[in-house]
């Protein structure tokens, strides 16, 4: 159990400042055609909604109830955070990078707001009210919706520089990763109310299950974290059992002769990611690919009690025009740490039987 308690005071010294480390930082230079007055931006929005989210996976899943209030109170003022950081000068709720004016607002930071609200701070979910709105206007007969959420009442000059940013750097989609946390959300915060939406938003998720199992995003690096999202949104114990089985054989078969997971070599994101997936699925069946990936889990572990990170968000420069020129990522030892301690605990009783 040190991992766990190690993992967990990580968690805490970084809450105690305000989780600097998640803050993504990029330039996005002039001569490319963005008019800014600087070129670097920074953001740390979208990933205190998603950290959040975890933290309240992660005290559901202590044993310790006081440890377990803390993680929740952490989440509930997260949710403030996120919350005061709605845009007020567009419809769309929240950007990744809100002072960034050719970034629209998009369904996914929507998503990590929302879902956080819903079970952190559900007296916050009505500032999602227009937004949530706007985003179902995009939702299309096979169920998908529109990434960026822009509205007819956003200021001329910006929704044309918007518009621009779309056509000239952001490309337009309809993307499964953003989709499934969007309906994720909805299902989290109101079900009933959206209850047509989400059986069309679930319907696209399943039909955009790849051959090999997998659920492939466009906005976040490998198969394993929009697979995760995917299978959070069906009922993989359920009606979606058999596509919950399929994505699970491909973790299986995607192990590495280490026992981690990784495209290139095993990484702790991979890894908690792909354990968490093997357990919530059928624990009993994938018990050895477990224990195994149990134990490459706690030696990537450091003294401090973290987990080094690896490419969580993606963004292919030149999608817009179908020709990526590369790839820019974002990645966090912090939520990677979130995810690793949320996959020990739920494998607790694994951990205590491993041989020290």
């Amino acid at each position: 159990m040190d991992a766990i308690d190690r993992a967990r005071d990580y968690l805490l010294t970084q809450a105690a400042a305000g989780f600097p480390e998640v803050r993504h930082t990029m330039r996005f230079l002039r001569r490319a055609g963005f008019r800014l007055r600087t070129e670097t931006q920074s953001s740390d929005v979208f990933a205190r909604a998603v950290l959040g989210a975890l933290l309240l996976d992660i005290a559901e899943l202590m044993r310790d109830a006081a440890a377990a209030n803390t993680f929740r109170d952490l989440a509930r003022r997260e949710a403030q955070y996120v919350a005061s950081a709605r845009l007020q000068d567009r419809a769309g709720g929240w950007s990744y990078f809100p002072d960034l004016p050719d970034l629209p607002p998009d369904a996914d930071s929507l998503g990590a707001a929302l879902a956080l609200f819903a079970r952190a701070a559900p007296e916050l979910a009505r500032l999602c009210e227009e937004p949530v709105a706007l985003a179902l206007k995009t939702q299309g007969d096979d169920g998908s919706i529109e990434t960026w959420i822009l509205a007819d009442k956003d200021s001329g000059a910006l929704r044309k520089r918007m518009l621009k940013g779309i056509a000239h750097h952001w490309g337009r989609d309809r993307a499964v990763d953003v989709v499934a946390r969007f309906i994720r959300a909805l299902q989290l915060h109101d079900p009933r109310c959206h209850r047509d939406a989400i059986d069309r938003g679930l319907r696209f998720v399943r039909q955009s299950q790849q051959p090999d199992g997998a659920w492939l995003g466009e906005w976040y690096a490998g198969p394993y974290y929009t697979t995760m999202l995917a299978l959070d949104v069906l009922d993989i114990h359920g009606a979606d059992a058999a596509s919950a089985a399929r994505a699970a054989a491909m973790v299986y078969a995607n192990r590495r002769d280490d026992g981690g997971w990784g495209k290139w070599q095993s990484v702790p994101l991979d890894i908690s990611i792909a354990l968490w997936l093997l357990a919530c699925v059928d624990r009993a069946a994938y018990r050895g690919a477990i224990r195994r990936g149990l134990r490459r889990l706690l030696d990537y572990q450091t003294q401090l009690g973290f987990w080094n990170p690896s490419p969580w968000i993606k963004m292919d420069v030149g999608r817009a025009r179908n020709k990526v020129l590369h790839t820019l990522t974002h990645q966090s030892e912090t939520l990677t740490t979130a995810l690793c301690l949320r996959t020990l605990l739920l494998l607790q009783d694994e951990l205590n039987d491993l041989p020290a």
